[in-house]
């Protein structure tokens, strides 16, 4: 009964020690979540009031709750000088279809950042993309690759083009809308200067990315499509007879 006793404290010692170490890593593998600080107003704003430093401040919110049109705190230099086109309340965000964005466009250019123009062979995107949205740009071009097609090992290889898609871009901000097919972007200078001579290269497309997103960041994430693609991807497959009329009478 002696030999009982130190058994059954040192399991119960056991188990506390595990509860313990099981509190403390659920503690750590717990992320909080994460917060982006949006512009607010910090009093009511009527209509045609020009919005100043004093009229606004960084207002906390998750990143999963950011609305659409938001105007990040890092980028307030957007709606400074703007004349509100509807009232806003006192704690409110600012949002882009709250301002006329009266003012000069260099006004809301990233620090450090130059505002680019480019075009896309599809605008359909384009019709529902907002200012301070954020896009990938995938890029459609040609490229040559020297391939051997001689058996003979000393022959020299056979330069061919082949057609290629690759993200050219993973995330850049939308400054604003220039017509049906075009957008301005705010870049750093290298990466402005490097578009530049992309889109006479390339056939460019915008994909709209989920604002804040932190994810696919690298341009490699996409990898590359090439059209050997497509043939593998009906290799095997049975073909399909159209009948001659549109419904199959039986």
């Amino acid at each position: 009964m002696k030999n009982v006793i130190p058994v059954i404290t040192a399991v119960i010692l056991g188990l506390a020690a595990v509860f313990a170490v099981s509190r403390v890593v659920s503690k750590q593998t717990v992320t909080p979540d994460a917060k982006v600080a949006i512009v607010a107003s910090s009093q009511s704003l009527k209509v045609g009031e020009t919005i100043t430093e004093a009229f606004i401040y960084p207002k906390q919110v998750s990143v999963n709750s950011v609305p659409q049109q938001r105007i990040l705190w890092e980028n307030r230099s957007i709606v400074l000088g703007q004349k509100t086109l509807s009232p806003i309340a006192k704690n409110d965000y600012i949002l882009f279809s709250n301002i006329g964005l009266s003012s000069s466009m260099g006004n809301i250019i990233g620090q450090g950042e130059w505002g680019v123009p480019v075009s896309f062979a599809d605008s359909t995107l384009l019709k529902v993309i907002q200012p301070a949205d954020e896009i990938a740009i995938v890029g459609v071009f040609n490229v040559k690759v020297a391939v051997k097609t001689q058996k003979n090992a000393d022959a020299a290889p056979e330069t061919i083009t082949k057609r290629v898609s690759t993200v050219i871009y993973p995330r850049v901000r939308v400054l604003e809308k220039c017509g049906n097919s075009a957008v301005i972007l705010s870049m750093p200078p290298q990466q402005a200067i490097a578009l530049i001579n992309v889109q006479q290269q390339c056939e460019l497309y915008p994909v709209l990315r989920r604002t804040n997103d932190t994810k696919g960041l690298s341009r490699k994430d996409g990898g590359i499509f090439e059209d050997s693609v497509l043939t593998k991807l009906v290799k095997d497959l049975e073909p399909i007879d159209i009948p001659d009329a549109s419904i199959d009478k039986k």
